[in-house]
């Protein structure tokens, strides 16, 4: 009991939003820090290419390629790439010297394979690794053109749907192929169990799902990746490399993806934990379940965990300007390959209203119009829209932190980012200033200044540092 207690200090420490432990195939603790909960599936990131190298490995014992298949024999292209087979893009080996996505998307008719083909080819295939989702991508769109499926209806029957997994989905790229990289969402409870069916080297109550001879293959050190400035930092990403898999230390294993998404296999102590976060410290998170996770575990059942709320309750001022709209708000930046729901918003409109729960905050963005229920002290459950038609889930929270200044916090309870809007109000209009929590690129989005001029004449600019 005191070790899963030592875990879930330090892991509250470091962002993490659920956590699930087994040992023995037996649920040894769960938890979710509300507003997450445990049956809303969470993206994945980058923990999706484990996904990819099972669908590779199940293809091939299909029959329906080898890993030493040649990538341009089954995705064409000008050249041979050098010799690039399958094997070099499971183990992130294809011989280039940057990742490939760039080339990807700056193909002028959206074809990423063909982006992918073009990426230079810099160093032999297979003697150096360098990290490059694209690579994934490849995996997927050649199981695509060999089954004539996608990849999640192609795991859908042989994995998914024994497993008992709960609602899943998976991004695609513009022409219908499931980026196999990243955007993978599943439940918490769905990433344990598929660390259990690789614990039990692919055999599910008497079935074997996954053939043992792969799991074997995809979890082993097939490539080195020491840092060769010799530094110690990141210790768990220097362990090794397999199809997909990460090696760890403590002869574990693991999938994992950005902001510390987590399926660790430790077949020594019988043993998968299962982790989302929202951190920049992958690596403590890691630290965390080597320092309390390790030794002897008694079953608990982990409650009342929750994230904390805006408290603020004080009174606005009560001779400021209430509603603001921008004539002309500046366009933020993109985020590459990223969904609607983690794009910084281009806001239009703002205002706050008292209502019974507390405050609501009505904000106009490029997806339309949104009500934001602001209850101190406690999150509300809600869903938010975005212009691709997507309802997503989310948490609200928010009040007056003081007489001028009103922070509203927005948990996509589906993703591990929280973006928190912080309005200072004064005599002549508010200044709003959007962060997140973790974010790809950047997480401080432009701050808008919207000016109230008494007539309903409205002037917005943006705030540059």
């Amino acid at each position: 009991m005191m070790a899963i207690e030592g875990f879930v200090r330090d892991a509250e420490k470091l962002g993490v939003h659920s956590f699930m432990v087994l040992r023995g195939g037996e649920t040894v603790a769960e938890g979710y820090w509300h507003p997450y909960r445990q049956d809303v599936p969470q993206s994945l990131y980058s923990l999706s290419k484990s996904f990819t190298s099972t669908a590779v490995g199940l293809a091939v014992h299909d029959g329906l390629l080898t890993v030493d298949d040649l990538v341009h024999e089954i995705l064409g292209g000008a050249d041979d790439l050098k010799g690039m087979r399958v094997r070099h893009l499971l183990t992130m080996t294809t011989g280039h010297d940057t990742e490939s996505g760039e080339s990807m998307a700056a193909d002028p008719d959206e074809d990423w394979v063909r982006g992918f083909l073009s990426h230079p080819v810099v160093h032999e295939p297979g003697t150096r690794f360098v990290y490059n989702s694209g690579a994934t991508y490849a995996l997927s769109a050649i199981l695509q053109r060999l089954t004539g499926v996608t990849l999640l209806d192609y795991l859908r029957p042989r994995l998914f749907e024994p497993l008992g997994f709960g609602p899943a989905a998976w991004e695609t790229c513009p022409r219908g192929i499931t980026v196999g990289g990243w955007g993978l969402t599943l439940r918490t409870r769905d990433l344990a169990t598929f660390g259990q069916l690789y614990l039990r080297r692919g055999r599910w109550q008497g079935e074997q799902l996954v053939p043992a001879e792969w799991v074997d293959e995809a979890t082993r050190l097939q490539v080195p990746n020491v840092d060769p400035t010799g530094s110690r930092e990141s210790l768990d990403w220097q362990q090794g490399y397999g199809y997909k898999f990460w090696r760890c230390r403590h002869d574990g294993y693991r999938a994992d993806g950005a902001f510390g998404q987590f399926i660790v296999v430790l077949p020594r102590l019988d043993t998968v934990v299962a982790v989302t976060a929202a951190t920049e410290d992958m690596q403590a998170v890691l630290d965390a379940v080597w320092a309390h996770l390790l030794g002897p575990l008694e079953p608990s059942q982990v409650v009342g965990l929750e994230l904390p709320a805006v408290t603020g309750t004080a009174e606005p001022r009560e001779d400021l300007p209430g509603r603001f709209h921008t004539a002309d708000p500046p366009v933020p930046p993109r985020r590459h390959h990223r969904p609607d729901i983690d794009q910084p918003s281009r806001i239009v409109g703002f205002a706050i209203v008292r209502a019974p729960h507390g405050w609501t905050v009505r904000l106009h963005d490029e997806h339309g119009a949104h009500e934001f229920a602001c209850a101190p002290g406690r999150w509300v459950p809600s869903t938010m829209t975005t212009c691709d038609g997507v309802a997503n889930p989310i948490a609200t929270t928010g009040g007056w932190r003081g007489p001028t200044t009103f922070e509203l916090c927005v948990c996509h309870t589906g993703d591990p980012c929280t973006r928190t809007y912080t309005a200072e109000f004064d005599d002549s209009g508010v200044t709003v200033t959007p962060v997140d929590s973790v974010g790809f690129e950047f997480t401080t989005h432009p701050v808008i200044r919207a000016w109230a001029v008494r007539g309903g004449a409205v002037r917005a600019d943006v705030v540059r540092g």
